[in-house]
């Protein structure tokens, strides 16, 4: 017999012993055996081993705990209590009896313990198991036999991290399945756990990830090591983040679509730059107005109505180089969320979606670059410790080259224009404790474009945060949050009749506070609230030339005040049902200095009858009451039905009567004459997962009613007009539609087809006689497919094929000519005719080295092509005056060829 397994035996008997009432126990039967002893300089062992030749006795001991000790002793006769009692108690050891004839000899302070039968259990299982060979086929064990407490428990140490960042993971949930036991990671990705010893099943959740369960040894106090695999999202929230496998099924919230980074970065893009915003366009129920345009539809909803953060902070462009390169730098990103219509309460102040976009932490113990270079941009990633394991940084930076590009393009005004970006983001992240941390941020944007000459944009933002996160137990976190941000914009008008420069620009500070508390697995509690400061300089005009007939105008400063409390309840009733419950309350205070025109009937210059003035203070207060609540009922572990219903309200809206927004279109705050805008929305949707959760499939119906909204008079003039609301005709709005997906998550050849049919119509009195109307995003069949094709790690192939219905437009039909031979267009009905239909088709090839964990650094090369048939798809229509005075058709098409890149990228591990 090994001595491990001697000293293993030691331990287990005394274990059993005490646990079976047997301590101190001088008249066991086998210790009234006799023995005669007469031995001169022997070690234990031997002295043992002479007992054992003339008694029916078995010993366990720890031999290495007496291998220096000789021993000269002489008995005849004797019991063994008086042999063991006179060769024991010098050394200030004692022993115990277990089954009868088995005797432990352990140091004298373990007799007083208590040992649990927890304890006793462990040892005899693996004493077995060593004995049988078996032990090293366990999966995961936790400290060390020799170290086991006789309280039958252990501290058990362990660590959270990402699988494949190696970033720690803060607010896992860790579950002792069949116990009581359970915690959350803190800031460091940390927990530590008391459990009963023995086999244990650990089981670790967090968003976004797949749910590990492991089995494991816990032999004594110890440190484990666990690490979360990402997993693709359905489709029905837009996150950028991952999930469990069957999350689509099983998670209660509606209308949410999740992608990851990696997704992102593999979907074929202009140019070979990864973009967020495209990535979503392929998504069911999201669209925009074409290529070449800002920002992006979801659900029938104006480009303007869905909410874009950044850590909570808004982003009012989310576009450079008018959409064709993100806002958002995917090296950076941890996690992207996009709620279509059904959003949790925590999020308000607008209609039709939240893009919730979440910004990683540095590496807090090794530094780390990522580069790229491509045909039209480069970037450059770092991070890593400030000060190890306390302080990490993470830095980006991107900036473009793409005026060549627009040289080769087949529209000549195109050729003649140009475009450039850059973008910075930083964030610092200091662990104040074990459960706290504080981060500062930062972004910085600058966009120039210049179209033909004619005209041009130059737009910036800045923003700055500070974030503190603090858990105050494993149930209990709050995050507080400050934004202070602008975005500034400046349009260029290079004619020389009107030569001039637009200028706007909306700041606002922020500051929110949101605490989550966890009753028990199946009850969740989110509240907090939210206050936004604006203020608006919404325009002035400033002549560029001497000569030009442009008049210097400037509108007054607008101030407002957004305030809003919320809470969420989450609540699983049983394995079946499960019920998320929220409600917003928000409000919109106008204050001054401001003046206020009133009108006498229709809001029109004409009957402007008088100027309110009010010196400061608030003058105008609107209120919204927005319940929010989703449900699943799941039919089995594979199938579900979800339904959801929010009320949506938004109190500052972007002011745009072309097709689709420019990044100069001025944001307008709501005031008694410019209405919040308010909507009803619901879904209701099937969900099924096949192939052992490897295939998703889902369809969902949603509809919107829009309560108030505004469109614009026929040839509205929106710069500089101090009574813009003139130009402005109140309405109501209504969407609908139906939303498929089926996605392959994994495989050699995996993917996503999606198709949405929907209508976004309006109805404003003043335009098309009173009736329904298409908006201008109203396009009734999307469809996409995405393919990639992965035969090993290295070699990498997707195609993108995208179809979409020609949106609205309104033509001339005829026209006639003045006796001043001045020719007068007339046009049809707003939005009754359509632009030609939408096809594009994009492919990439990504080329990578094998991971060695000798190398560190990686790297690999894309090949794409963006437009692969090189077709011109229409962004608009517009017509010149043909033969006898006919209107002609002629189409802009952005992009009108097949555009290939090549991108570099190094990763330094």
């Amino acid at each position: 017999m090994s001595a491990f397994i001697k000293d293993f035996l030691i331990l287990c008997a005394s274990i059993l012993f005490v646990c079976t009432r047997l301590i101190g126990q001088k008249d066991a039967p086998v210790l009234t055996q006799r023995a005669s002893l007469d031995v001169q300089d022997v070690t234990l062992s031997q002295l043992l081993d002479d007992i054992k030749s003339q008694a029916d006795v078995r010993f366990f001991y720890k031999a290495s705990d007496h291998s220096d000790h000789k021993f000269s002793f002489t008995a005849k006769e004797e019991t063994l209590t008086s042999i063991l009692d006179q060769v024991l108690a010098p050394l200030n050891y004692s022993y115990l009896v277990y089954k009868d004839d088995d005797v432990v000899i352990v140091p004298s302070y373990l007799a007083t313990n208590e040992f649990s039968a927890s304890y006793f259990k462990l040892l005899e299982e693996n004493q077995n198991e060593e004995q049988e060979g078996t032990r090293s086929g366990r999966d995961l064990i936790v400290g060390e036999i020799e170290n086991l407490k006789p309280s039958g428990r252990a501290l058990v140490t362990g660590a959270v991290r990402d699988a494949d960042t190696n970033e720690r993971i803060f607010g896992a949930t860790i579950q002792w399945l069949n116990t009581t036991s359970s915690d959350v990671t803190d800031l460091k990705g940390t927990f530590n756990t008391e459990v009963e010893v023995g086999e244990q099943i650990i089981q670790v959740q967090f968003i976004g990830y797949q749910t590990l369960t492991e089995k494991v040894t816990v032999l004594s106090d110890g440190d484990i090591r666990l690490k979360l695999f990402k997993e693709a999202i359905s489709l029905e929230e837009i996150v950028i983040s991952e999930r469990s496998a069957n999350d689509q099924v099983q998670n209660t919230q509606i209308s949410v679509e999740r992608l990851t980074v990696a997704e992102i970065e593999k979907l074929p893009s202009f140019l070979g730059e990864p973009n967020v915003i495209q990535s979503l366009l392929i998504q069911p129920g999201v669209s925009s107005v074409g290529e070449g345009s800002i920002g992006f539809n979801v659900r029938g909803g104006d480009v303007d109505q869905n909410l874009i953060v950044q850590d909570d902070a808004m982003i009012f462009n989310t576009s450079h180089a008018l959409g064709f390169f993100s806002t958002f730098n995917t090296d950076l990103i941890k996690a992207v969320d996009l709620y279509k219509g059904i959003m949790p309460a925590e999020f308000g102040g607008r209609l039709a979606s939240v893009l919730d976009v979440e910004m990683r932490d540095g590496d807090f113990d090794d530094f780390k670059l990522n580069a790229g270079i491509g045909a039209v941009s480069g970037k450059v990633a770092l991070e890593g410790p400030i000060k190890k394991g306390k302080t990490s940084f993470i830095t980006g930076f991107r900036t473009s080259y793409s005026d060549w590009v627009l040289g080769i393009t087949s529209v000549p005004e195109v050729q003649n224009s140009s475009a450039s970006f850059l973008d910075w983001n930083g964030r610092i992240t200091h662990r104040i404790s074990d459960k706290s941390s504080l981060i500062l941020s930062a972004y910085v944007a600058n966009d120039n474009f210049v179209f033909n000459n004619d005209f041009g944009f130059d737009y910036s933002t800045r923003l700055g945060q500070v974030i503190y996160k603090n858990a105050f137990g494993p149930k209990l976190f709050s995050q507080t949050t400050l934004s202070i941000s602008d975005y500034s914009s400046i349009q260029n008008d290079f004619d020389p009749i009107t030569a001039s420069d637009f200028e706007n620009k909306i700041t606002y500070g922020k500051f929110k506070e949101k605490i989550d508390y966890t009753v028990n697995d199946d009850l969740e509690f989110t509240t907090g609230f939210s206050g936004i400061l604006y203020i608006s300089d919404p325009g002035r005009r400033i002549p560029t030339l001497e000569s030009a007939e442009s008049l210097a105008a400037e509108l007054e400063q607008e101030r407002g005040l957004e305030a809003s409390i919320f809470g969420d309840v989450n609540y699983t009733l049983s394995d079946k049902f499960s019920i998320s419950v929220g409600l917003r309350i928000s409000s919109f205070h106008n204050f001054g200095p401001a003046e206020v025109f009133e009108y006498d009937g229709e809001r029109l210059v004409e009957n402007i009858v008088d100027t309110l003035s009010f010196d400061g203070g608030i003058f105008d207060s609107f209120y919204g009451i927005e319940p929010r609540a989703s449900f699943r009922y799941s039919l089995d572990d594979s199938r579900s039905i979800k339904a959801g219903y929010s009320r949506t309200t938004q109190y500052i809206n972007q002011i745009f009567n072309t097709d689709s927004p420019t990044p100069t279109s001025q944001w307008q705050l709501s005031n008694r004459h410019i209405l919040p805008t308010r909507s009803h929305n619901v879904s209701l949707g099937y969900f099924q997962n096949f192939a052992d959760n490897n295939v998703e499939a889902s369809v969902s119906v949603f509809a919107r009613q829009i309560d108030q909204l505004f469109d614009y008079r026929d040839f509205a003039n929106l710069l500089v007009n101090d009574h813009l609301e003139t130009e402005l005709l109140d309405g109501e709005g209504r969407a609908y539609g139906l939303e498929f997906s089926l996605t392959k998550k994994t495989g050699v050849i995996n993917g996503t087809f999606a198709y949405t049919f929907s209508r976004s119509q309006r109805l404003v009195e003043g335009i098309n006689r009173g009736e329904w109307y298409s908006s201008n995003f109203d396009k009734p069949h999307e469809a996409s497919l995405v393919l990639n094709y992965q035969p090993n790690q290295r070699n990498s192939v997707a195609i993108n094929m995208t179809y979409a219905s020609g949106r609205p437009t309104t033509p001339p039909v005829a026209g006639f000519v003045t006796p001043q031979n001045a020719f007068v267009p007339i046009f049809a009905e707003r939005n009754q005719r359509r632009i030609p239909d939408f096809r594009r088709i994009d492919v990439s090839y990504t080329l990578g080295e094998d991971y060695k964990k000798d190398k560190n650094f990686r790297l690999s090369w894309t090949f794409s092509i963006y437009n692969v048939l090189g077709r011109e798809n229409a962004f608009s229509v517009f017509f010149n005056r043909g033969a006898f005075n006919l209107p002609r058709a002629q189409q802009l098409a952005i992009l009108g060829n097949a555009f290939p890149s090549i991108t570099f990228h190094l990763e330094l591990l």
